[in-house]
């Protein structure tokens, strides 16, 4: 029987790319930038620190207690986050997993122009829904929520319950270009935790690793 070590914590960053033929992708517009800095600071307030980035992410600093792996699909990154969560307490799904894959996967070759085509798309697998009701009683989730404003608080909810995850991150949709994060972080016992609004990126994950045990345990 596996036992996570409370300081453990797997990160996922950036956007998986969803392979169309041998050289172009469906993919999304996340930089990985949130992701990279909550790894960060998770190593510089001391937990051991295991992050999944997607092949466009700019690289972290290297330090000690840091192990970076790149992943490029959805089910590449299933596959080690499987792999991995075993030995972590805590999984910070903040990877922008593309909903859909081309239907028969990648097409042979390089897709010539000379044709209209139509590409048939089929949903992805949502891994944190998959992985977070097999956690241990050590082990915590957290997922994230980009929504238009709107309904951000509405949408992060059902999700927050429907994945069964610990805690969701709401956040708006202008957040993945920004450098910026207004975030309201939701918890399955019904807590609420606001950080201070237009925060940038580097201070919302020092908020968010300094908060993690009074959010999630």
């Amino acid at each position: 029987m596996h036992s996570a070590d409370p300081s453990r914590i797997l990160v996922t960053a950036g956007a998986t790319h969803e392979p169309l033929d041998s050289v172009r992708y469906l993919g999304n517009k996340s930089s990985g930038k949130l992701g990279i800095l909550l790894a960060h600071f998770g190593t510089l307030l001391g937990h051991e620190v295991t992050l999944l980035h997607g092949t466009d992410c700019v690289s972290p600093a290297r330090h000690p207690r840091l192990s970076t792996i790149p992943f490029t699909s959805t089910r590449d990154l299933s596959a080690k986050v499987h792999e991995l969560w075993p030995s972590h307490s805590v999984l910070i799904m903040a990877a922008a997993v593309a909903d859909f894959t081309p239907k028969g996967g990648q097409a042979a070759g390089k897709i010539r122009r000379e044709k209209a085509r139509t590409v048939s798309l089929i949903p992805t697998e949502d891994i944190i829904a998959g992985i977070a009701p097999t956690a241990r009683n050590d082990q915590r989730s957290v997922a994230f929520c980009l929504e238009e404003p709107s309904h951000l608080a509405t949408v992060a909810k059902e999700k927050l319950a429907r994945k069964e995850v610990d805690a969701i991150v709401a956040n708006p949709l202008e957040t993945m270009e920004s450098d910026f994060i207004t975030a309201i972080v939701y918890c399955k016992d019904g807590r609420e935790f606001e950080p201070p609004a237009n925060l940038s990126k580097a201070q919302f994950a020092s908020w968010f690793i300094s908060h993690l045990n009074e959010i999630l345990f």
